[in-house]
């Protein structure tokens, strides 16, 4: 143990309890037979790549345990072969209970949260540690001012640290991960199928729109509708044929829905009603479900909805519309997506509006055709990016938990 920890462990403790009680090691289930991966991935934005992680694994291998830790027992819906447990506090005494107990064969770090202890444990142990990271540990690590060094030895403990791109890959060189041991591989987030449509209908549709501008208000909210109207309004000025489409985050409200955009004058037609978008369709008030898939392909440009409001358990995922092709509009709201949303925006691929009078004014950039052109292609390959990354992830995992494996049987 180097010094930084032995001052780390010396004061932290105390710090700890001033803040909030110690969360001491309490296994709530037994630890099955058989290699265990741990994944530590406390943060809920996670979630999506933790699924996406467990899922590969287990393509592979059908009876592989996976022991999740989490701040609690509730943030996470797991398959049947996971294991959820809280994780425990960063007491020598709890980290070395929890790796008695567990003795797990490889540890997976899904970005922030770094807890000194329990990395340090699991190098001392030999247990081949990762660190997923798209710069949120770098982030993190920053906590470790106060502790002179302590960034650099716990960072310099993970076996295998893959980043996401090529500045993260200096900041983690920087603070103290030795040269050879990080690896960039592309993002790592998302690589799931894209949403379905039927095709014949998006032919049909194409074909009414024929060359008119179209943009989406992707699930939006009934108070962000203002909003929306006032934007489109305002762009019509400059395209006149300019389309809106809404697809209502409750469909059921479509009716409400459709009466504000009467009273302010907009010509629309109603799907629920069987309507299509003709030539002097100024509104196409998509309110049917399970469709969003089709009309992220009829709009190259999306406002991602419930971004302007403060809803930070719900919302549209704007991965589902970059995908598409569909460049992404957002407001600041980005809970829970918002590791999604800083991807696109660090690829060029989507424009935050910081309140809704920039929403016009965004639109308008975008009907350049070369612009929406470059950041539909930025988008494309920031999500298709992301199942290249995971798999190269997935891969080096299994080769580790091989190696555990191999080892555990020549002693």
């Amino acid at each position: 143990m180097g010094l930084p920890l032995t001052f780390y462990n010396l004061f932290a403790p105390v710090l700890s309890r001033l803040r909030a009680g110690p969360n001491q090691f309490e296994p709530t289930q037994p630890r099955p037979d058989g290699p265990l991966i741990w994944l530590h991935a406390v943060n809920t934005d996670n979630r999506s790549l933790l699924s996406e992680i467990v899922s590969n694994l287990s393509d592979q291998i059908p009876d592989l345990w996976v022991l999740v830790t989490a701040l609690d027992e509730t943030s996470y819906e797991l398959p049947d072969n996971c294991i959820l447990q809280t994780v425990p506090d960063d007491s020598l005494e709890s980290v070395q209970e929890f790796f008695k107990y567990w003795q797990p064969n490889v540890a997976v770090w899904l970005m922030g949260n770094l807890r000194p202890n329990l990395i340090f444990h699991a190098a001392k142990t030999g247990v081949p540690i990762f660190l997923l990271d798209t710069g949120v540990a770098i982030e993190a690590s920053r906590s470790f001012g106060m502790w002179p060094g302590l960034r650099a030895e716990i960072l310099g403990r993970f076996n295998h640290v893959l980043a996401g791109d090529d500045a993260t890959v200096l900041a983690l060189r920087n603070a103290g991960v030795a040269p050879g041991g990080v690896q960039k591989t592309g993002v790592l987030e998302h690589g799931g199928d894209a949403l379905p449509c039927n095709a014949a209908e998006r032919d049909a549709i194409a074909a009414l729109l024929d060359t008119r501008p179209v943009w989406l208000a992707a699930e939006i909210h009934l108070s962000e509708l203002d909003a929306i109207i006032a934007a489109h309004k305002q762009a019509m000025r400059r395209a006149h044929r300019f389309l809106l489409i809404i697809a209502p985050g409750t469909p059921d409200e479509g009716n409400i829905y459709a009466e504000k955009l009467r009273a302010e004058g907009l010509i629309i037609a109603q799907r629920s009603l069987g309507e299509e978008p003709e030539n002097e369709t100024q509104v196409y008030l998509a309110d049917t479900d399970g469709e969003i898939g089709l009309w992220y392909r009829l709009a190259p440009i999306s406002f991602i909805g419930q971004t302007l409001v403060d809803r930070p358990d719900i919302g549209p995922d704007p991965f589902d519309a970059a995908a598409l092709g569909s460049v992404v509009i957002h407001g600041p709201r980005l809970a829970p997506h918002q590791n999604l949303f800083r991807r696109l925006g660090r690829a060029g691929a989507a424009r935050q509006i910081s309140h809704s009078g920039e929403l016009a004014q965004t639109l308008e950039s975008l009907l350049a055709p070369t612009l929406a052109a470059q950041m539909a292609h930025a988008a494309w390959e920031t999500t298709t990016a992301g199942a290249e990354g995971l798999e190269m992830a997935v891969e080096l995992i299994l080769r580790a938990l091989d190696d555990s494996e191999a080892e555990h049987e020549g002693t």
